[in-house]
């Protein structure tokens, strides 16, 4: 591969470029927008774009500043500075784009087409990276089979988000996860997540899962014959900890038997089968006295368990926060199951204190969480 370097700054005609045949770049609506308005108002505040210049000296390929020039043109303005750079084909033009936006708001899907083009003229695979300058999550991505129809299905998600949100960033981990599965289950699994992504919230609340929500959701895909393992959650109590159903602790560790997570037994793999009912969003949780609480990932309710006479029943969920007191804090605050607990928040010390002192009932327990000292 020849040499890529930077030969001069030019004005040039915004009519007589292409675009770059592989984008990584991800653009919102709202970005062009605000790039549109200076435009109109500031033209000359616009950076200078980026452009390869092939060696028939005609075909000039934007490689960085694909939104600025949508946003010029849009106002008729036929003229922008730019920084031109010596190509020696189109395959090199798209290196040199992917090298000049390692900072910018990618669109990790996008490196599949870019490895792809190098594959088809003639770089080697182990190669690849070191000529784009991936960092290491973006190499590793390159080694991960996505079918088309995932991808494609990911790409309008993105779309869809980047009509809606000013800033829009799919974590490396989201493709990698998904990677993971059969390809005729990653589809599945696309839509899957989008159910768990809450509708319709504020940009500073948005987020994808979290590695180990997509981890839980994804499991049961991973199995060969997909047949779809039920998830449960289960800690014993450490006052009924029965040492034989778990490995012992070696007398070098620290932590308490009481915070591990136990291997269900057959028996609970079996009635958690019966309730989750083969739904790969739905896990159980089992609390060490006993109480079972069925969590729907997919519109994110939880809701108790409850067997009589050999009828399951789930109870609905009440729209009401669950709190999980690992056993250790609850002997701390010496509560027993069933107790109601009561958060109130204060201002200042002396709303703390006209509480306190208005408190009726002997058997009322107070405890203080606050990183100042309190004092009359």
């Amino acid at each position: 591969m020849s040499k890529i370097g930077l030969q001069k700054d030019d004005l040039i005609l915004l009519a007589g470029l292409r675009e770059c045949p592989v984008k990584i770049t991800l653009h919102t609506d709202l970005q062009i927008e605000m790039i549109k308005k200076t435009a109109r108002t500031e033209p000359q505040s616009i950076p200078p774009i980026d452009v390869a210049e092939l060696p028939d000296e005609k075909t000039l390929v934007i490689v960085d500043g694909h939104a600025r020039v949508q946003a010029l043109k849009s106002f008729g303005i036929d003229k922008i500075r730019a920084k031109l750079h010596n190509v020696q084909n189109m395959t090199e033009a798209v290196i040199l784009h992917v090298r000049l936006n390692q900072r910018s708001q990618l669109n990790p899907l996008r490196f599949y087409d870019a490895f792809e083009l190098l594959k088809e003229n003639g770089y080697d695979s182990k190669e690849i990276p070191k000529q784009l300058w991936l960092t290491e999550s973006y190499s590793r991505l390159l080694k991960i089979s996505l079918s088309e129809k995932a991808k494609v299905r990911l790409e309008r998600y993105l779309d869809e988000l980047a009509s809606k949100y000013s800033v829009v960033y799919l974590p490396v981990y989201v493709v990698e996860a998904i990677g993971k599965i059969k390809e005729e289950y990653q589809v599945e699994a696309v839509n899957m997540m989008i159910q768990m992504i809450p509708q319709n919230i504020s940009e500073f609340k948005f987020s994808f899962p979290s590695f180990d929500q997509l981890e839980i959701a994804f499991s049961s895909f991973r199995k060969e014959d997909k047949q779809r393992e039920p998830i449960i959650f289960t800690m014993k109590d450490s006052k009924t900890y029965n040492s034989s159903q778990s490995k012992p602790l070696s007398p070098s560790s620290s932590k308490d038997e009481s915070d591990f997570r136990m291997v269900p037994s057959k028996e609970e793999i079996d009635e958690a089968k019966e309730i989750i009912s083969n739904a790969p969003h739905r896990a159980l949780v089992k609390c060490p006295h006993g109480t079972k609480y069925l969590v729907d990932m997919k519109d994110h309710t939880i809701s108790e368990v409850k067997e009589k006479d050999n009828v399951i029943s789930i109870e609905g969920d009440s729209s009401e926060p669950v709190f999980m007191i690992p056993p250790q804090y609850a002997e701390f605050l010496q509560l027993n199951y069933g107790d109601p607990v009561y958060f109130k928040s204060f201002d200042s010390p002396k709303h703390l204190l006209k509480f306190a002192e208005g408190i009726k009932g002997e058997d009322l327990r107070t405890v203080l969480i606050s990183s100042h000292r309190f004092g009359r």
